[in-house]
């Protein structure tokens, strides 16, 4: 069972997913630099809470409460290669110093700092207690991402007057619509605050981190990350893996969050929303589409020539050409506008016309949110109400 995408690094570097396991390894002392990684121990923060998306903090207390802790294994890995590794050190001291995994019999393996990767291996394998490890990916992915980047195509440093305009750009086009900046794992920790401003200056609501946050006098927002559904998957089946997941975050979580479900996770995007619109009723305020780059979404479209396109056309809708500059994001895997048509006509179809539909994954890519409100007047549906 693969978590996702709960990590996509900076360009879509770094990643992360966790597996639920029943047996226990061995402990294992690190052979890398333990000077190094002391190092950078005495440099941490007094605490991550602060430098965590809020949806891995939410989904520790989720746990918590449940009393879920299984054992697992979280591979990191880089998803462009091939290239030297760094980062590593730090990512181990980050940790070692807020984790009591090597305490409860957890081990931390890692490839040697310097040496080269290849696209999608594991630079460094956690085994132990979910609880141990699942607020802290946001900073050890970061700052393997930063690392990585700067080693690799020697950018060292978020150019913030160009982060602020390109978000400014998505902003515009989303047209009104509440946009989010959710990009503290993409690059270092102790830079979220600024990047988050930067963010904020050019029109974003919220950001995904108390730190980042605290830029604007705010809280970081999030709800739940697959990491979440990967353990309802393990404790009662996949299929029941969205709607279990939700149902938690409906119990414990204050009233006051919005209950936003993440309902890509069995890629049954369509049939996963409507059960969780029946599991929650009212408190159901909307539905997050992540879907990943290696499925099409239920529903979706695979191109013009896909068999279903036939009964779409049937009912009046216009498809773009494949030579269309918009046919990407219509067709074919991720988030696509056909994905996101299907699933809004299946909820009001199905009298959930009051479930909001949240989009992420891509939409920093002005282009992306413009070829979408094109495609609302296309289709005469509004597709998304924030991104």
């Amino acid at each position: 069972m693969e978590a996702g995408k709960e990590g996509i690094g900076n360009n879509g570097l770094a990643g992360a997913s966790f597996t639920p396991v029943i047996e226990k390894a061995v402990v294992q002392i690190p052979v890398h630099s333990r000077e190094a990684i002391e190092l950078y121990k005495k440099h941490l923060p007094l605490t991550h809470e602060m430098y965590a998306d809020k949806y891995f903090l939410r989904t520790a207390e989720i746990l918590k409460a449940e009393g879920l802790n299984p054992w697992v294994k979280a591979q990191v890995f880089v998803r462009q290669g091939p290239g030297e590794v760094a980062g590593v050190h730090e990512a181990i001291a980050v940790i070692e110093n807020y984790s009591k995994l090597r305490e409860h019999g957890g081990v931390i393996k890692a490839v040697a700092e310097g040496s080269t990767y290849k696209a999608k291996d594991a630079l460094i394998t956690l085994e132990g207690p979910i609880q141990d490890m699942v607020e802290l990916e946001t900073m050890y992915l970061g700052v393997l991402t930063k690392q990585i980047t700067k080693v690799n195509d020697g950018v060292g440093q978020v150019d913030l007057k160009q982060a602020e305009e390109r978000m400014r750009k998505v902003v515009e086009a989303a047209g009104g619509r509440p946009v989010s900046y959710f990009g503290a794992r993409h690059w270092h920790y102790g830079e979220d605050r600024a990047i988050s401003y930067a963010a904020h200056l050019a029109g974003a609501k919220s950001c995904s981190t108390d730190f980042g946050a605290s830029a604007f006098d705010s809280l970081g927002v999030g709800t739940i990350p697959h990491a979440l559904e990967n353990i309802y998957a393990w404790k009662y089946g996949k299929v029941n893996a969205v709607v279990e997941a939700t149902k938690a975050f409906d119990r414990v979580i204050d009233p006051a969050v919005p209950r936003i479900a993440l309902i890509d996770y069995n890629n049954k995007e369509i049939t996963d929303s409507i059960a969780v619109a029946k599991a929650l009723g009212n408190r159901l305020e909307a539905v997050r589409v992540d879907t990943c780059g290696e499925n099409v979404a239920q529903g979706g479209l695979t191109g013009p020539d896909d068999p279903a396109a036939q009964a779409w056309r049937a009912k009046g809708l216009k498809l773009p050409a494949k030579s269309d500059p918009d046919a990407k994001y219509w067709y074919g895997t991720g988030v696509t506008v056909t994905g996101v048509y299907a699933l809004r006509t299946a909820l009001d179809a199905a009298g959930y016309t009051n479930v909001k539909i949240i989009l992420t994954s891509g939409f920093g890519s002005v282009d992306k949110v413009n070829a979408f409100v094109k495609a609302e007047e296309a289709l005469k549906v509004r597709l998304f109400d924030s991104l």
